[in-house]
């Protein structure tokens, strides 16, 4: 006697496996259609933990860039610790906004002050939103045209801020950073 499988069972095992692709596929489709806002996201959080770790184990000032026209985060760094002199502040214990250097991200910034000014600071990391993903809005911080940056202290504080993601579909992502903790939430609209 042979043993095989008839044209009716394999029929069969065809059809079972059409209807279980046809219920499994809309669900695999929109966890796909998220993914690029998701990884945005995470991409944020990433590097908001990162410059608050760099500025904590450095002892240094480092900001967190968010360029909206390009869609870009970056990290950069003040090269002279020894210096009195802050690159992004100008005197040290000051408030002086107004002697922000940013290096390549602000050309023509230039520290205000009598003393020797600091060097630009060093880019340490640059990343990219994925495609599709948009900064819709950032408050906190502080902003020059579509250029917004975060400074984050040595002490471990940062500025309070919030970054809102947009993806293709309008989904949107929230990501809010509390200034003393540093910790950072996310909400999805």
């Amino acid at each position: 006697m042979r043993r095989g499988f008839t044209l009716v069972e394999i029929l069969l095992v065809a059809a079972i496996i059409a209807i279980a692709s046809a219920v499994a596929l809309p669900a695999f489709a929109r966890s796909f259609r998220g993914a690029k806002l998701r990884n945005s996201t995470r991409l944020v959080l990433m590097m908001h933990r990162n410059a608050h770790a760099k500025a904590i184990l450095s002892q240094n000032y480092i900001i967190l860039l968010f360029d909206k026209r390009t869609g870009t985060l970056e990290i950069a760094e003040q090269e002279a610790r020894e210096s009195k002199q802050d690159s992004f502040f100008g005197e040290v214990g000051g408030n002086n906004h107004g002697g922000l250097r940013i290096g390549s991200a602000l050309p023509g910034a230039e520290a205000h002050s009598e003393a020797e000014p600091a060097p630009p600071p060093a880019s340490l990391m640059k990343r990219e939103l994925e495609s599709g993903v948009r900064m819709d809005s950032f408050r906190g911080g502080q902003a020059m045209d579509e250029l917004y940056y975060v400074i984050y202290y040595p002490n471990g504080m940062c500025e309070n801020y919030e970054v809102v993601l947009t993806d293709e579909e309008n989904r949107v992502a929230r990501i809010q950073v509390d200034a003393i903790t540093g910790k950072a939430k996310v909400a999805h609209d």
